[in-house]
C-alpha cells in the first residue's frame, strides 16, 4: 500500500536526471491514446548514450568556481578575463548552496583584491559578487563580516558613480535582516553615510541610500529616531527642489521625508520655518502635470503636507 497519501498508480517522483527521463516517459503514456502505448524498456546502449549526454551538461560548480578564482588571482590575467571570471562566480552563487560552498572553499580570498583593484570594472564586478553572496544569506553575511569587508564597502561610497552605487547596494544586501552586520555598519558611521549619500548628485546612489534607510527604519522605529536626531529631515528637505514633470531625485527625497514624518519629532522638524518646506511642497503640486509617472511624487507630497501642515494628527499649521 502506498504510504504518505501517494497514489500507487502514479510513477515514483524522480531523484536525478536519469530518473527524470523515465518519469517523463511514464507519465506521458496516456497521451498516446487512442493508439496503444509504445513505451518499452530502454536498451542498454541507448541508456548509456543518454547518460553520457546528460553528464556532458552537468557542471561541477565548485570546480568551475575554483578555476575562475585562479584566473582572478593571476597577476598576468587580462582585466576583461578577471571581470568575466568574477561574473561567472556571481552567476553560480545565486544558488544559496553554491554561495555557501564558495565561502567554505576559501573563495572570499578574491574579494579584498577585487575591491582594491585600480580597475573600476573589477571593483564593480566584485561588489556585485559581495551583494550576490550576502543577499538573504545569513551564513555568507557573517563570513563577509568576519572577513572585515564592511570598512572597504563604506570607503567605496566615495568612489566614482557606478562604483559608489554598487557599494551601497552591497552594503544593503549585507545589513538587511542581519543584526550583526547592521550594528557593524552603524558603528562605522553608517547612518551618517546614508544621509550624505541621499544628498549626492549620483541618482543611483541616492535611490539605493533611501531604500536602505527605509529598510532600516521599518525594521526598527528606534533607528528612524536616530536618523532624525542626525538631522536627516533637515538634510533631505534642503535637497528638495520643485520641478515640473517627473524628477527621480525629487521623488526619492520625498520618499525619504515621507518616512521620517511618520513620528512626531519628524513632523516637528518638518515644520521648521527655516526649511521653507510647506512652500516647496505647494510649489511641487502647482507644477504637477498630472501624469501617471508623477503619481508617487503627488502622493508623497500630499501626505507630508497633510501630516505636517494641517491640524490633522495634532499638528499645527505654521
Amino acid at each position: 500500500m502506498a504510504s504518505g497519501g501517494e497514489n500507487p498508480d502514479q510513477p515514483r517522483q524522480p531523484r536525478d536526471l536519469q530518473g527524470l527521463l523515465k518519469f517523463a516517459m511514464e507519465t506521458t503514456k496516456s497521451e498516446d491514446a487512442p493508439n496503444p502505448s509504445q513505451f518499452q524498456q530502454m536498451d542498454e546502449e541507448r541508456r548509456r548514450f543518454l547518460e553520457e549526454a546528460i553528464n556532458s551538461f552537468t557542471v561541477d560548480v565548485v570546480k568551475r568556481m575554483e578555476e575562475s578564482m585562479t584566473v582572478i588571482m593571476d597577476p598576468k590575467a587580462q582585466e576583461s578575463d578577471k571581470v568575466t571570471a568574477i561574473e561567472e562566480i556571481t552567476d553560480f552563487i545565486q544558488d544559496i548552496n553554491a554561495a555557501d560552498d564558495f565561502c567554505k572553499v576559501g573563495g572570499l580570498v578574491i574579494v579584498p583584491p577585487g575591491l582594491n583593484s585600480p580597475s573600476a570594472d573589477i571593483r564593480v564586478a566584485t561588489l556585485g559578487l559581495v551583494a550576490g553572496l550576502s543577499q538573504n544569506n545569513p551564513y555568507s553575511q557573517q563570513k563577509l563580516l568576519e572577513a572585515n569587508i564592511m570598512p572597504r564597502l563604506v570607503e567605496l561610497l566615495s568612489d566614482e558613480d557606478q562604483v559608489a552605487a554598487k557599494a551601497m547596494y552591497a552594503i544593503s544586501c549585507m545589513v538587511r535582516n542581519n543584526a550583526n552586520c547592521m550594528e557593524a555598519f552603524a558603528d562605522m558611521g553608517g547612518k551618517e553615510c546614508i544621509i550624505g549619500c541621499i544628498q549626492s548628485e549620483n541618482t543611483q546612489l541616492r535611490v539605493k541610500s533611501v531604500f536602505l534607510m527605509a529598510a532600516m527604519c521599518q525594521a526598527d522605529s528606534a533607528v528612524r529616531d536616530e536618523f532624525i536626531l542626525l538631522n536627516a529631515v533637515e538634510n533631505v528637505a534642503a535637497s528638495i527642489k520643485p520641478t515640473s514633470g517627473y524628477n527621480q531625485k525629487l521623488e526619492i527625497s520625498l520618499m525619504a521625508l515621507d518616512l521620517l514624518a511618520l513620528c512626531d519629532e519628524g513632523v516637528h522638524r518638518c515644520q521648521n520655518e527655516d526649511l521653507n518646506l510647506k512652500s516647496k511642497l505647494e510649489s511641487i503640486l502647482k507644477l504637477d502635470d498630472g501624469s501617471e509617472e508623477c503619481a508617487e511624487i503627488r502622493e508623497n507630497t500630499n501626505f507630508i503636507l497633510k501630516r505636517c501642515f494641517t491640524s490633522v494628527n495634532g499638528c499645527t499649521d505654521r
